[in-house]
């Protein structure tokens, strides 16, 4: 993968896609979408992999209410 996007981020110009990627083993599926991200963010960069939202996180509304009754409590 470091060759694919270090190819789509210099912008060497790939003249048959199909057989670079037979070449070089990468799926065309997988050029595609590298592409397609370069060129929307005109740079390849790791993104993070934490999920946006997490089902099982302790609502807000909650953790504040907790906060709330633990500074009431007389210190240990």
């Amino acid at each position: 993968m470091k060759l694919l996007d270090a190819t789509l981020q210099v912008g060497v110009p790939i003249e048959n896609v199909a057989e670079w990627c037979r070449v070089n083993g990468v799926e065309p599926r997988t050029f595609y979408r590298h592409r397609a991200r370069v060129a929307a963010e005109g740079a390849w960069t790791e993104r993070s992999r934490r999920p946006h939202v997490s089902p099982s996180a302790t609502p807000e509304w909650l953790v504040e209410r907790i906060v709330a009754l633990r500074e009431q409590l007389a210190p240990d």
